[in-house]
């Protein structure tokens, strides 16, 4: 599965911030509501890019960074 251009902005905010950050975090820096910067984490964590933790936090995984050097 690729990664969809929102998603690739997504997953680069959250390397950019040290690889840990919270979706609220995540939805300021792209200036999208919340719900959406939810649904494009939850995407980003069924393809396996992140890991969504039950804090709202998202942690970028090793597939994660193998993509964004592609």
């Amino acid at each position: 599965m690729s990664v969809s251009g929102s998603e690739l902005k997504a997953l680069k905010i959250i390397d950019e911030e040290g690889g840990r950050i919270s979706i609220h975090t995540v939805s300021r820096k792209m200036n999208y509501e919340t719900n959406y910067a939810r649904l494009l984490c939850t995407s980003l964590a069924q393809k396996d890019y992140i890991d969504l933790l039950r804090t709202n936090v998202c942690q970028i995984t090793a597939k994660g960074k193998m993509a964004l050097k592609r």
